[in-house]
C-alpha cells in the first residue's frame, strides 16, 4: 500500500489553524517586546532623574532652564544613548522627552500661570513626588493642556504633544526622581495622535484642571 498523504482540505484546515494561532500570538509577542523596551526606557529615565539631582546640587538647588536642558544634563549622564528611547531610535538624543516648563501668563488662554520646574529651586517645588519633571514627548518641552490646544511660542513648544510610546502609555519622571508608566488620560489629555500613526479622536475631552494641576503645577500642593 502506498503511504496516504494529506488531502487538500486537511492542508487548508492546518493552514487556517496556524493563521489563527499567529493572529492571536503575534500581538501578545509585540506587547511583550514593547514592555521590555519600556523597562529599558524607564531605567534610562531614572538616570535622567539622577542627573537632575546632581545638576541641582551643583547649581544652588536650582533646576535648569528649558533651553537646551538636555545639553546641561549631558555632563551628568556620561552617555547620550541614555537620553534615547529604544522604541524611537530614529530620534536624535536631544528629542523625545519633554521637560516640564509650565506655562507663562501670556501662553494660556485663561491668563493663569502654571509653574513648571525651570529655574525654580527644589524648595519651591510642592509635592515633588507627584509633579512631572519630564515625560516621553514629541518635543523638548512639555506642559499642561491649557488653552486652545496650547500651541505657543510659534509652535516651538507644544503642550498637546501627548505620546503613547509603550503600549498606549509612556514613562513619566517625577520630581523625586521616580519613574512610572502612565496613560496620558491620567495626567494630560487623550486628544493627540500616537506617534506610530494611530490617531486619537481630536474631540476627546482633556483631563480636568483639578486633575492636571496635581501633575504639572509645581506651586500646587497635592
Amino acid at each position: 500500500m502506498s503511504p496516504r498523504g494529506f488531502t487538500l482540505i486537511e492542508l487548508l484546515v492546518v493552514i487556517a489553524i496556524i493563521a489563527i494561532l499567529a493572529a492571536i500570538l503575534f500581538p501578545v509577542f509585540a506587547r511583550a517586546r514593547e514592555k521590555a523596551r519600556a523597562i529599558t526606557c524607564l531605567s534610562n529615565m531614572k538616570q535622567q532623574g539622577m542627573a537632575f539631582e546632581m545638576y541641582t546640587s551643583d547649581y544652588d538647588e536650582m533646576y535648569p532652564p528649558t533651553f537646551e536642558w538636555k545639553t546641561k544634563l549631558d555632563p551628568y549622564m556620561k552617555n547620550r544613548e541614555l537620553f534615547k528611547c529604544p522604541s524611537r531610535r530614529e530620534l536624535p538624543w536631544f528629542y523625545g522627552h519633554g521637560y516640564n516648563g509650565g506655562l507663562m501668563d501670556s501662553e494660556t488662554s485663561t491668563g493663569s500661570a502654571v509653574a513648571g520646574f525651570q529655574m525654580r529651586s527644589r524648595a519651591q517645588i510642592q509635592s515633588p513626588s507627584h509633579k512631572i519633571l519630564t515625560v516621553e514627548w514629541d518635543r523638548c518641552v512639555s506642559g499642561p493642556p491649557n488653552g486652545d490646544r496650547a500651541v505657543h511660542r510659534g509652535g516651538s513648544l507644544h503642550a498637546w504633544a501627548v505620546c503613547r510610546i509603550h503600549n498606549d502609555g509612556s514613562n513619566v519622571l517625577f520630581g523625586d526622581a521616580h519613574v512610572k508608566w502612565l496613560k496620558p488620560e491620567q495626567y494630560h489629555s487623550n486628544t493627540e495622535r500616537e506617534e506610530n500613526g494611530t490617531v486619537i479622536p481630536a474631540d476627546a475631552a482633556p483631563v480636568p484642571e483639578d486633575v492636571w494641576r496635581d501633575y504639572w503645577d509645581t506651586e500646587h500642593e497635592v
